[in-house]
Formats: C-alpha cells, structure tokens, sequence
C-alpha cells in the first residue's frame, strides 16, 4: 500500500507561530453636522414628536394639539436626558430631506424648526436611502486624499444602516479599490467596536502566520446615523430617554501589526487582550429590533445593575489573561468606559472602587457628544491616544455593553 508520503512527499514540520502583535492608531472624526445644544435638541423632538403623533391621530383642533404638545414636553422634560450630563449632540436627520424647515415663521416660533415631509416620520427603506448617502459621504471624506494607498481590508461598523451593496462596497466599486477585503460588521449596538477590532487582530494576525500575503493596515470606520431611528410616535418613558441619550457618530482608525506601525512616530494603542460574557438571565433587557418605520430600541432600567454586579469578576478575567493583578494595578489604569449613561458610568466606578479622574474622558465623550453607540469607545480611544497626560505604557481597560446583555472588553496598552 502506497503511503501518504510516497504520493505526496513528506510534509515538513511548522515552526511555532509567535503572535503577531496589533496596534489601533490614525484616529479620524468625521462631523456630517454641527452638534446641537441638549436643551434645544428637547424642544425640537417634541415639536416633531407632536406633528407626527397629531398627524397618526388625525388631530385637527388646535385645542387637542396643544394638548398633546404640551403633554409631550412635560414627558420629554421628565424622562429625557439632562444638559447637565450631555450637553450637545450632532442630529443629522435635522438638516435632511426628511424635514421642511420654516426658519421665517413669525407666528409660530416652535414652527422655525420646521415641519415633516411625511407626517407619521419616513418609512425604513426611506430611512436606509439616507443613510447610503450619509455613509458613503463619509467614505469619501475618510479618504479624501485621492494619491492615499488604500488599505488592505476595510471593517464597517454600524448598528443603523444595512444595504447591499454596502456603502463601503459602492465606494471602493467608484474609487476603483477593486481589492480591498470588505467586512461588514453590523447590528451590535453600543459595544459594536469590540468584535470589529477583534476581527481586525484576526485579519491581521492570520495574515502573518498562516497566509502567503501580509497585511499591513486594516481600517475600521463607524457610520453611526442613530438620528434616523428617533422614534417619534411612542409616549413610553424609555422613548423619551432614548432619544435624548443617542447621536450620531462618525469616525475612522486603523490597525497595524506592530512592526508596520513602528515605522512611523506616532502613538497608538496595543491590544493585549480581548474578552466577552453574556449575563445570564438578561436577554428581555436591552434589544435592537428592526420596525416598520425605524430600529427599535428598548432599554431596562436594570441594566446599569445588571452590569455592576458582572463587572468586576470581567476586568479581574481580562487582567488575568496577561498576568495582571487589577486589584493591585487599578490606580494606574486608565478605563475607556462606554458611557450608555451616567448611571452605567456610576455604578462602574463603585464596583471597581477607582477614581472619577481615571474615567473622565469617557464623561467627557458622554457630555461633548451624547451616546453614538458603537462610536463611543473609539473616541474615547483617540482622547487616550492624543493625551499628553497619559503617558506611554500605560494600561488602558476599556469596555462596552449592548443587547444579549453582552458585557466586552479589551485590554490596551498606550504605545
């Protein structure tokens, strides 16, 4: 009998693969608009709140209208985020087509804000048109520069738009980036930019030990439009905290294998570790569902709870997986905490029993820009990376929470 070796020659023995370390680095925002002041941004959800719900009524008197108006503000001033944790947000959704502004209205001063061009609020593939249009824009700026090497995988990350093509494939279709890897990583939510950077090492990592060909940059882009999604016909408490609590968020970085990344002076963020746990008992919580007219979202009061109780035995198992000792190390970490609000951001500094100065930019991302979902930690980590206050070698532990519920994370060291 011929044996394997006869017929296809002795396969020569691997060497051991070492890991190939990844940095994440070029951090770029990109804003579509200007942000708008929490306290303005209210008033104008209940304006447009009252059209749509007067309109799915069939309300004519001005009497009732006024009722509903009035009744809608009372609840948005009741439920809807303060100014005093956010204090501006960009709304896209504002300038676009969907809405009729009336900048000259004398009689009315609420009617500046202008008027729907459909009264119930657009349906869904209404509602994705835009965002194709929003997300390849972006596209476009991320790479403005038409003499710029394309890089050698593109990961999309969102949680609001969903086409195919995809923006990104329609982009890389019109620039003529023919062979670049597309991902499409989608539907997450708030702790979206954990598997997508975890795909990056993944890419990038595979390429080096086991591929023909190297990769040498992988580029992430988030096209968060949560704007799209306000939800303007529910009266429920949780509607009013949602639509005050998200924005929209743009942005763009890249991951390197540490040696391409070295060839340039520049700071980055070294991914040590990775981990994720779903809590038990805790699907009902938080969910992200496609509507007839928009992605719903739901969100339980006890979910800054839930995760306070998980949260400790995370970081102590994400520390352990380097051989770091939290309790012993904490003081001098830094936490790029996803803030889905203040009282998630609370309840995490108790448990953890740190201090407020070491969770200050992920306050500061909160206050500057509401919640932009899985948008939300790379700010975080582009404050981190441009911090002069922050020094290099730093340990940075960074975490994020969504629907499942899902507590992940990932531990960094600031290169």
């Amino acid at each position: 009998m011929r044996t394997l070796e006869k017929v296809s020659g002795t396969i020569a023995p691997q060497p051991r693969l070492a890991a190939v370390p990844v940095v994440l680095s070029d951090f770029e925002t990109i804003g579509v608009t200007a942000p708008r002041a929490q306290d303005e941004l209210k008033i104008i959800q209940a304006h447009f709140m009252t059209l749509a719900q007067c309109a799915s009524r069939g309300v004519k008197s001005a009497a009732e209208r006024d009722r509903i108006a009035r009744t809608l503000r009372e609840r948005m001033a009741r439920y809807g985020a303060s100014s005093g944790h956010i204090a501006r947000r960009q709304v896209s959704v504002l300038t676009s087509r969907f809405v009729k502004p009336d900048p000259d209205n004398e009689y009315e001063p609420i009617r500046r804000y202008g008027d729907l061009r459909t009264g119930t609020g657009e349906p869904l593939d209404e509602r994705m048109s835009l965002f194709e249009e929003v997300a390849y824009d972006v596209f476009a700026r991320v790479y403005r520069d038409q003499s710029a090497l394309p890089p050698d995988d593109v990961i999309h990350v969102s949680c609001s738009g969903y086409l195919s093509p995809s923006p990104v494939q329609s982009f890389l279709s019109r620039r003529g980036w023919l062979g670049v890897g597309v991902t499409h990583s989608y539907h997450m939510g708030c702790y979206g930019a954990f598997p997508a950077i975890r795909t990056a090492v993944g890419l990038v990592g595979s390429s080096h030990v086991s591929l023909p060909k190297r990769k040498r940059r992988v580029d992430l882009v988030h096209t968060e439009f949560l704007s799209l999604h306000f939800d303007l016909l529910g009266d429920e408490p949780d509607n009013f905290v949602t639509s005050t609590l998200f924005a929209d968020g743009f942005i763009k970085y890249a991951a390197y294998p540490q040696s391409e990344f070295e060839k340039s002076p520049k700071s980055g963020l070294r991914i040590l570790a990775l981990d994720e746990y779903i809590l038990p008992d805790s699907l009902p919580e938080m969910t992200l569902r496609p509507g007839p007219l928009q992605f719903d979202m739901s969100l339980s009061k006890r979910v800054p709870f839930m995760i306070r109780d998980s949260i400790r035995d995370f970081v102590e198992s994400i520390c352990a997986q380097v051989g770091l000792d939290f309790e012993r190390e904490k003081a001098a970490m830094v936490f790029a905490i996803h803030p889905g609000g203040p009282a998630i951001l609370n309840q995490i500094r108790s448990r953890l029993g740190i201090e407020e100065s070491q969770i200050e930019l992920s306050r500061k991302v909160l206050y500057e820009n509401g919640n932009m979902a899985s948008a939300t930690a790379p700010h975080i980590w582009q404050l981190i990376v441009e911090s002069a206050a922050i020094p290099r070698g730093a340990k940075v532990l960074s975490m994020a929470f969504g629907p499942g519920l899902t507590v992940i994370g990932a531990l960094f060291e600031k290169l």
